[in-house]
């Protein structure tokens, strides 16, 4: 198999004083391969970028948590170029409050973190809303601000909260 010029990590930088906010690549090898974004609250930028996951399902794309615009951005894994941000800030489905992690399985739905809504949220590539999970709690099955959120390999949902 070939490996594509993405490599296999991804990373994320956030200076100090927020003055530049953007998503980086770094080649498994280490070597940095670029950035993409910037700080602002339109289409191509990121406010507070929290947590990057390339998809599995097809591999053209990052998917990244922009928790300070609460939405989700889509990114083309070739060259960074914007291909769509879905999610606005809000309690209803579909709507995020802070969303801090995000994942994506094998079938290509996209899992959120919802934060500050102390939920997690499954949604097609599109953004469109699928289902819910949790509510706010310390119970089985609540959740308590969840941050982080991965898939294992036999498609369970992990989360940390």
């Amino acid at each position: 198999s070939t490996q594509s010029t993405w490599g296999l990590k991804t990373a994320m930088w956030r200076s100090l004083f927020r003055e530049r906010i953007r998503c980086g690549v770094v080649h498994a090898g280490a070597a940095f391969v670029r950035t993409f974004g910037s700080r602002g609250h339109g289409d191509r930028n990121f406010n507070f970028p929290s947590s990057v996951c390339c998809s599995v399902d097809d591999d053209t794309h990052i998917v990244v948590a922009d928790c300070g615009n609460n939405r989700i951005v889509v990114v083309a894994r070739t060259d960074g170029s914007f291909v769509r941000t879905f999610g606005s800030k809000g309690a209803a489905h579909g709507q995020f409050n802070e969303p801090c992690g995000v994942c994506v399985n094998a079938a290509g739905l996209i899992i959120v973190a919802d934060t500050d809504n102390n939920r997690l949220q499954m949604l097609t590539r599109d953004g469109t809303f699928l289902r819910l999970f949790g509510s706010h709690g310390a119970a089985d099955g609540q959740l308590n601000t969840p941050c982080g959120v991965c898939v294992d390999n036999d498609d369970n949902i992990v989360v940390a909260d």
